[in-house]
């Protein structure tokens, strides 16, 4: 083999190393499960993690609610039934994430 053609495979496998790095990097993410225990140390469900959005189940698996950051410093809340049931953030935290994108 002459150094060229060498040179060339070794540039290939960089070149396809880093595409390999960059689709594993942009995935999305796998829902992760956190269970959650009372103060007694029984179990009270859990909460699945989507990324922007997370889902609460009881104790028998049941969803529970879910909740969505909205990427604007705000999370909304939504019930068992899927209707809207509150948020939280503040003008000041929309403020100071003006025209900022998080996230695709």
């Amino acid at each position: 083999m002459s150094g060229r053609t060498v040179g060339n495979l070794i540039l290939v496998t960089l070149i396809c190393v880093v595409i390999f790095w960059v689709f594993m990097a942009l995935r999305p993410a796998r829902a992760g499960e956190t269970p959650v225990y009372g103060l007694d140390g029984k179990y009270q469900g859990s909460v699945f993690d989507y990324g922007r959005t997370q889902t609460y189940t009881d104790r028998n698996g049941q969803f529970n609610g879910s909740a969505v950051n909205n990427g604007n410093g705000t999370t909304s809340f939504f019930n068992r039934n899927g209707t809207f049931s509150g948020s939280a953030g503040s003008s000041i935290d929309r403020a100071f994430n003006f025209n900022r994108r998080v996230g695709p």
